[in-house]
């Protein structure tokens, strides 16, 4: 049976990571397992609903909203005893993720995940566990979603 060191936790503040960071929190106290935090800032995508026009100080409010969001999931963690360390990147989430299980090997990723309608499925990009699937084929991927309402 695999034994599980290391977990990282793709964590954004909704409330399906808010949900993902509840299963980790399970996860890590059974299993003992140490917990990275990554909170993702998508440039790319704010810079391309902005137009290609970023601004420096959209950009810093960008990261300080994303350190806000990381310091809540490890304040929890913290108050719930489990080791936790956090990490803000930048860039696409799938492209984050890859980076860091090539830098810091975790056993297990956990992230939140909601249900899009139809129409957005169709229209809209894959889901993000999706291409982690493809990616990083072979590692274990725990995907949370919110209970139907």
């Amino acid at each position: 049976m695999p034994s599980f060191a290391k977990l990282l936790l793709v964590y954004d503040g909704s409330a399906e990571a808010q949900a993902a960071l509840e299963r980790c929190t399970q996860l890590s106290l059974a299993l003992s397992a140490h917990v990275d935090v990554v909170s993702v800032v998508d440039t790319q995508s704010a810079n391309a609903h902005c137009g290609g026009l970023l601004s420096d100080l959209a950009f810093h409010r960008l990261e300080e909203l994303a350190r806000g969001t990381l310091d809540e999931a490890l304040v929890q963690l913290t108050r719930d005893g489990i080791a936790a360390s956090g990490y803000v990147s930048f860039g696409r989430m799938t492209e984050v993720v890859v980076r860091h299980m090539q830098a810091f090997n975790p056993d297990l990723i956990v992230v939140g995940h909601r249900q899009q309608a139809r129409r957005s499925r169709w229209w809209g990009e894959r889901a993000a566990h999706h291409e982690l699937t493809e990616r990083l084929s072979g590692t274990t991927i725990v995907t949370v979603t919110l209970p139907a309402a």
